[in-house]
């Protein structure tokens, strides 16, 4: 599963979880679990996006 896909799934997830039934304890644990995913994601995303700009820009050497 692509990272964009997997970002998506992980947004969806936490708009559900309010009805997940799970105990508000578990909840906090849970959330702030796919809050760090979605950050390392959006990291990973975002250092992937600046390498390949630097590698479109040729050097003046």
């Amino acid at each position: 599963m692509k990272r964009e896909s997997f970002l998506v799934l992980l947004g969806v997830l936490i708009i559900l979880s309010p009805f997940s039934g799970l105990p508000l304890s578990w909840l906090t644990w849970v959330l702030l679990c796919m809050g760090v995913i979605v950050v390392i994601i959006g990291i990973t995303l975002r250092r992937d996006r600046h390498d390949r700009e630097v590698a479109v820009v040729p050097s003046d050497t």
